[in-house]
């Protein structure tokens, strides 16, 4: 498992974390994912054998959330 930390950009309210929440959980691949609203920020753990960051922010950027990793010069 492996555990990234995402920034994840135009959340305004918890319906936009509840969505990205619920379709990440939906994912076999993801293990756990928690969404803070306040900090725009995600903490995902996934199977690196099943998918990977790449993927969990594209599932992310398809809900209409631009998301990097957390840190990452170019987010």
């Amino acid at each position: 498992m492996t555990t990234v930390a995402l920034a994840i950009e135009g959340m305004h309210c918890k319906s936009c974390v509840l969505l990205i929440e619920e379709t990440l959980d939906r994912d076999p691949a993801v293990h756990a994912v928690t969404v803070d609203l306040d900090s725009a920020r995600a903490e995902v753990t996934f199977n690196e054998e099943s998918t990977s960051v790449e993927a969990v922010c594209a599932t992310i950027a398809d809900l209409g959330y631009p998301a990097t990793l957390a840190g990452d010069p170019d987010s």
